[in-house]
């Protein structure tokens, strides 16, 4: 994967934490400061994690699910963080993709 070296030290550092508890689902191939990750077993609960433009250590996230049934849109987003840090950033995940310790 080809990323800012601000993601892939991200992804590294919650595979640490998380281990196999998610996926890589990245629908921004051309955004090099950015990354989706999902639950395995469900692609439509997505965070996605942006570095650009945050101070170091700081990410943007949107959360998303499955849209509402009657919806024509690919998917909802349920959450927002402008500036979060990692430690944060690893309790939304948790809570998002339904990833217990």
């Amino acid at each position: 994967m080809e990323k800012d070296a601000t993601v892939t030290e991200l992804l590294s550092w919650l595979r640490q934490r998380l281990g196999n508890r998610f996926v890589v689902t990245d629908h921004w191939d051309a955004d090099l400061c950015a990354v989706g990750i999902s639950a395995p077993n469900d692609p439509a609960q997505l965070v996605y994690i942006s570095s650009w433009g945050r101070p170091a250590g700081h990410y943007g996230v949107e959360l998303e699910s499955a849209p509402l049934p009657g919806s024509d849109a690919p998917y909802q987003t349920v959450g927002e963080f402008q500036a979060v840090n990692r430690e944060e950033l690893l309790r939304i995940v948790e809570n998002h993709l339904r990833i217990s310790n």
